[in-house]
């Protein structure tokens, strides 16, 4: 579904600072590279910031654009439940998955310290790694990036949440890319509305969805920002997704009745 999520608003990664050549796809020619995701970073930034999980098969896409994947690494205390139902959705990209909880209570930067340790032990021993990317906005990570391609002469690339990325850090890569981008950000406004569509339409009722009722249920209900339903519904309805429409009946009479293409729906993979 993600994948032609992408395709329905094109394909973008957020906001970048490319890397001094152009993006190619697939390996031939791009960097051997090892990868160092701070997932913590990742999901709680997301998860406060937008109300959405990951979309770790849309950003491994991008990645394998950029680079030459050797090695990913996920780190996370993931003795948290919300943290720990995540494992599940990481192992299809790796098994190299390190839990940093500690006995006597994990601080955010431990975590961090053992992605430290992990990418300075690959700096030394693997003389074959020619780029490091990082996943993780925090500052205290500019110093690495600077030694790796000041002193190493490696390509440095990161990965961060939009509002939780340290400038220094932004500063001392080779190139960045800024998370979430628009397709990951209205996946879940897509996904909901079309719930909320089948639901009613299951419901068998002479009340048909009209176009405010559908903004107004699934932002209550859903707890997502109104401005985003209405911009994914508009957008819905452009691409031919959802139609509105009056409609006059015995009983009743509605101007902007909604109505779902479920077929076009599946085809793009939406449902």
């Amino acid at each position: 579904m993600w994948c032609t999520i992408l395709r329905l608003f094109g394909k973008g990664s957020g906001e970048t600072r490319q890397t001094p050549s152009p993006l190619k796809t697939g390996k031939e020619g791009l960097p051997s590279a090892a990868v160092f995701v701070d997932y913590e970073h990742w999901y709680i930034s997301l998860n406060n910031n937008y109300g959405i999980r990951p979309n770790i098969k849309s950003w491994f896409e991008d990645l394998q654009t950029r680079v030459n994947v050797k090695e990913v690494v996920f780190f996370a205390d993931f003795s948290h439940k919300n943290l720990a139902d995540e494992i599940g959705r990481i192992r299809p990209f790796t098994n190299k998955i390190i839990d940093t909880r500690s006995p006597t209570g994990t601080q955010k930067d431990f975590t961090d310290f053992i992605i430290l340790d992990n990418i300075y032990q690959k700096a030394l021993l693997a003389d074959d790694t020619e780029a490091f990317i990082l996943f993780s906005g925090d500052g205290h990570f500019s110093s690495v990036t600077s030694f790796l391609k000041n002193i190493y002469g490696k390509e440095v690339g990161v990965y961060a949440i939009k509002g939780c990325f340290s400038r220094q850090l932004q500063e001392t890569c080779t190139w960045y890319v800024a998370l979430p981008d628009e397709a990951d950000v209205f996946g879940l406004y897509f996904e909901k509305i079309l719930e909320y569509l089948k639901n009613e339409e299951n419901k068998n009722s002479k009340n048909l969805p009209t176009y405010s009722k559908c903004i107004d249920e699934v932002s209550k209900v859903k707890r997502l920002d109104r401005k985003k339903v209405t911009q994914a519904l508009d957008k819905l309805i452009a691409d031919g997704v959802i139609s509105k429409r009056s409609m006059r009946g015995q009983g009743f009479s509605v101007k902007d009745a909604l109505f779902a293409d479920w077929d076009l729906a599946a085809r793009k993979e939406l449902i």
